[in-house]
């Protein structure tokens, strides 16, 4: 945004004649008239502005204010003028602004005040302003701590109210103060943290004033937007941030010789060494703010999740009419809230009547993005109703909404509305079957014949299965899939038939491995050379299995001791010592044989030992996670809190399992997640939800119908598929495509391999019909496998628009030309990032438009492993 300088108007005794010749004007409703101040609290001694806005009316005369003691006025009436246009009805109002400051703390009332309008005398609301010590008092810049106090603009956030409901639209102020030595040159977009509330984007318009605080003067910029709470407890709002470039006097210069904005209309070193240029990113408090839940008591079945104060009134045209005859019903609803979050009023009997879906329209408020929010709104509906039979009126509408000042939830009903209908004529023909029947005590009237009713989707369908079906990686579905087990028959035979052999071989390598199995491996040796070998022999193979059985352990006296002795005697002395008697070599077998189950043994229990320490340190390291829910039992909780209204617990439990690590993912846990979204008005969040879910199951018929309805309510912009073959190929995922194609080929092969092998039997025609068949199986479904894409490929650099009031632009800038709106829920493709701006593709008719839009209003649409999209 280009300032070439902002002026403020000062009282002047020939400009108020001539403004209010100005504002002559035709308009078709009465004048209105409101009083507040600017901002709503201070400190004593700040000079603060009290504000009186007449609407659609002429002002005669000035009014004398009257103010409390402790209150007085610093300066004289200015003036300003604003005209708009909203649906072709021109609209006008006047500001009458004085500056006024308090001498000391406490809370004032200003009393009402009487302005002349019209000719008429209206009276002003009363206005409470706090003034405390300390109050309204700046928060410090960190940013740049080289810059003085005298020129250093702040920021500062100032809330409607300190608390409030969930789902309740407060309005937000955020007001930047620029000491009046500072010329502005370039203003920003004001972005402040979004993650807890749904905050309108903040114009590029302001409303300008002045204001003098602790002997500094200051031009006051403020910004009007308007805020909801997506969850309860309390939240922090803020900090706002606003980056923008200033010249400020260069050092050692004094701007007060000069007139306040002298030079702006210069270029940058015109007057050389009076000023210099400085980018500054200027950040506000934060301000808590207490959200509290909406109560479960008192619900009604059809509350939408509307919140504020609501008034309704409905007319019918035409009133004379004969049944059959369209009955045009308008609706009115004006007040303040959410009134994004309403449904479209009901009738409250509706038998007897054809409905026809209602259109809405804006009737007060803002219309596009580049206007201020605005808490106070009044839009329409048009109804059209059709009667089946007579009615002496047309039946009351009917309107819930939660109510924060009566703390409860509120029915609106309109009145009836009285109608003089007539039946509907008799045909010629039901005339001459009555003659010809029976007596006609009374005419019957006949319903006309009436249009085939068309879809009126007015909320989402929530329906969670009883179990999530998680996802898994794509081989691992391949495996779990009985189409695939029950086609690969024979290799997992063959994988059986080869797990037995190897567990066979395994078992016998771990008996000869380690300390066991040498031990086995030496008792063996032995074992089988025993019955066939000499003195020497034997006693060699005796005393090797002892060393093997003992490992180098000293042997003590006893039988293995002699069997050692013997052994030296026989093999290495020169007379050789007497043969071995058979009744001695079996002794000795038998000792060697009890040896090698005893280590054996021994062995085995240091083994188990070790195995169940292992296990016992497993199972303790592993315990903290048996101890946590598994994932069906949060999800199963989550569906609980979803049935039961607790739309925020349902949330935060379904985003617990998208966050886990590894995640737990599931088309059913994004549709908990989109299903507490939307309850929460947040439109762009519950779009990117379904959408998310949409790519794990697409043939989910309540998930279509909810993204109908939020593109019914938003109209977001989505990439479509321009081949009928590439959108047919997502009714299966890609390996049910690929199993398909091979059961086809199977058939062709097998049918093909009985018909040779039949040989003589040529005449049967079922392998032939098999063939065919096989064949018209294959071939499609390979095509549709191979033009289906990929799951990386159909959310690579998709995201998907978040944030409401997002406009594209032609480049990396707010001041730029801007492209196309984005609505909620819509789809871009990144083709570049440049700091906080992307450039994008955008889906468009006849072909796709491209531009630059803020990476803050955007969300990747798959966050994780890209392989899992199937």
């Amino acid at each position: 945004m280009n300032f070439a300088g902002f002026r403020f108007l000062t009282p002047h005794p020939g400009w108020l004649p001539l403004l209010l010749a100005l504002l002559v004007s035709s308009l078709a409703q009465g004048a209105t008239i409101r009083a507040y101040v600017q901002p709503s609290t201070a400190r004593p001694n700040q000079v603060i502005n009290y504000v009186i806005t007449v609407q659609d009316g002429q002002v005669n005369s000035v009014p004398n204010l009257r103010f409390p003691l402790q209150i007085g006025q610093t300066s004289g009436v200015s003036t300003s003028q604003q005209i708009q246009i909203i649906n072709g009805r021109q609209s006008a109002s006047i500001q009458l602004s004085w500056g006024i400051t308090a001498t000391e703390p406490g809370e004032f009332v200003i009393p009402p005040q009487t302005v002349v309008v019209d000719g008429q005398p209206l009276t002003t609301n009363e206005v409470k302003l706090t003034v405390e010590n300390g109050g309204g008092a700046f928060p410090k810049n960190d940013q740049d701590p080289s810059q003085d106090d005298a020129n250093r603009p702040i920021l500062q956030i100032e809330l409607g109210k300190k608390e409030i409901y969930q789902g309740e639209v407060v309005p937000v102020n955020v007001s930047l103060y620029v000491p009046r030595q500072v010329q502005l040159r370039r203003l920003g977009l004001i972005e402040m943290e979004k993650s807890d509330f749904a905050i309108a984007r903040f114009p590029q318009t302001n409303e300008q004033s002045s204001t003098v605080i602790d002997g500094i003067g200051y031009y006051v910029l403020t910004f009007r937007s308007t805020l909801s709470s997506l969850r309860t407890g309390d939240l922090k709002v803020g900090p706002a941030n606003l980056e923008l470039l200033v010249e400020v006097p260069a050092e050692g210069q004094q701007r007060g010789a000069f007139p306040p904005g002298f030079g702006q209309n210069f270029p940058p070193g015109f007057f050389p060494g009076m000023s210099e240029p400085r980018k500054l990113e200027v950040k506000s408090q934060q301000v808590t703010l207490k959200v509290l839940p909406l109560p479960a008591e008192g619900r009604p079945a059809s509350f939408s999740g509307a919140v504020g104060e609501f008034q309704m009134n409905a007319s019918a045209s035409p009133t004379d009419l004969t049944v059959g005859d369209p009955v045009s019903v308008d609706l009115v609803v004006a007040g303040a809230g959410n009134f994004d979050a309403l449904n479209t009023p009901a009738l409250v009997s509706a038998g007897g009547w054809k409905i026809y879906p209602a259109k809405r329209f804006v009737i007060e408020g803002p219309m596009d993005q580049n206007q201020t929010p605005t808490v106070e709104r009044k839009i329409g509906y048009t109804q059209v109703i059709v009667p089946e039979a007579v009615h002496p009126s047309v039946p009351a509408f009917e309107l819930n909404y939660f109510s924060p000042s009566q703390k409860k939830y509120v029915t609106l009903r309109t009145e009836p509305i009285a109608l003089n209908m007539k039946p509907a004529p008799v045909t010629a023909a039901a005339e001459s079957a009555g003659a010809a029947g029976a007596q006609v005590v009374a005419e019957t009237p006949v319903a006309p014949p009436v249009a085939d009713p068309q879809a009126d989707i007015t909320d989402i369908l929530v329906r969670p299965p009883a179990r999530s079906r998680w996802l898994a990686p794509t081989s691992t579905l391949l495996l779990r899939s009985g189409t695939f087990w029950t086609l690969q028959g024979a290799p997992v035979a063959l994988f059986a038939i080869a797990s037995v052999l190897a567990v066979a071989r395994r078992r016998r390598e771990s008996r000869l491995a380690g300390r066991a199995g040498e031990l086995r491996a030496a008792w063996q040796s032995f074992e089988s050379q025993a019955s066939r070998a000499d003195d020497q022999e034997f006693l060699r193979g005796a005393a090797q299995f002892i060393q093997v059985a003992q490992s180098g352990r000293p042997v003590p006296p006893g039988p293995l001791k002699a069997i050692l002795d013997r052994y030296q005697a026989t093999n290495f002395s020169a007379a050789h010592g007497p043969a071995l008697p058979d009744a001695e070599r079996r002794e000795m077998l038998a000792t060697l044989a009890a040896l090698f189950r005893q280590t054996l043994a021994r062995l085995s229990l240091l083994l188990l030992t070790s195995l169940l320490l292992v296990n016992g340190s497993v199972s303790a390291a592993e315990a903290p996670k048996a101890a946590s829910a598994s994932p069906d039992a949060v999800y199963q909780e989550a569906v609980a809190e979803i049935e039961k209204g607790n739309f925020n617990r349902a949330q935060y439990l379904a985003e617990s399992l998208a966050k886990k690590k590894p995640p737990q993912l599931s088309a059913e846990v994004f549709q908990i997640i989109g299903h507490a979204r939307y309850r929460q008005g947040d439109m762009g969040r519950a779009a990117l939800w379904y959408q998310r879910a949409q790519l794990l199951d697409g043939r989910n018929a309540e998930l279509k119908q909810n993204l109908r309805h939020i593109h019914e309510r938003t109209r977001y912009l989505s990439f479509g598929e321009s081949s009928p073959l590439r959108l047919a190929s997502f009714y299966l995922s890609t390996n049910e495509w690929l199993i398909l194609a091979a059961s086809g080929v199977w058939l062709i092969f097998l049918s093909l391999a009985w018909r040779v092998l039949a040989g003589a039997d040529r005449r049967s025609s079922w392998p032939v019909v098999a063939s065919v068949i096989g064949l018209f199986i294959a071939v499609p479904a390979s095509t549709f496998a191979a033009l289906r894409p990929l799951g990386p490929e159909r959310v690579k650099d998709i995201s998907i628009v978040t944030q409401p009031d997002v406009n594209s632009y032609t480049s990396a800038t707010v001041t730029s030309g801007s492209v196309i709106s984005l609505p909620p829920g819509s789809q871009v493709r990144t083709l570049e990032t440049r700091g906080p701006w992307l450039y994008v593709e955008i889906p468009g008719s006849p072909e796709n438009l491209r531009g630059w839009v803020e990476a803050a209003a955007v969300t990747p649409l798959w966050t994780w492993d890209a392989s899992l999209v199937p």
